[in-house]
């Protein structure tokens, strides 16, 4: 079997910068997407983005799998959580429990951890379950 890494199709990280050490928050995040992975991470980067996140990394790989590491201030993770979700992601169950967990703490200790950085690790598995519009293309040629 081979490694992950060496499915790579599409990468970004040998312009991306790397090799610090981050204390505080990394989350390990798993999600189901009915978009492409590169749709997907593309959707996401801009989104990111545009609320405040910095993309580290951004890759695809043959077998439909996308990986994305980024960063955010801790004061935005409710808006990171949220933009997680409207791109279309269908979060794991552990995932949902580690930003809910998240946001909990930052919310509570808003004054001394807000700018405080966490950093996500996401990794993005093809959706096994068809779309309306894919239903509505399927009856049409029946």
């Amino acid at each position: 079997m081979r490694h992950l890494s060496e499915w790579v199709i599409l990468t970004d990280q040998n312009v991306m910068h790397h090799g610090y050490e981050l204390d505080g928050w990394v989350l390990r995040l798993t999600a189901l997407s009915d978009h492409s992975p590169a749709q997907a991470i593309n959707l996401l980067t801009r989104s990111l983005v545009s609320c405040g996140g910095w993309v580290l990394s951004r890759a695809v790989h043959e077998e439909g799998i996308g990986e994305m590491d980024f960063e955010f201030a801790r004061a935005g993770c409710v808006e990171i959580y949220a933009v997680l979700i409207s791109c279309g992601l269908e979060l794991s169950r552990e995932s949902h429990l580690q930003m809910a967990e998240l946001c909990h703490c930052t919310k509570n200790l808003m004054a001394s951890k807000a700018f405080d950085i966490a950093r996500v690790d996401l990794v993005i598995y093809p959706g096994q379950h068809k779309t309306s519009h894919d239903a509505g293309a399927l009856s049409q040629l029946s």
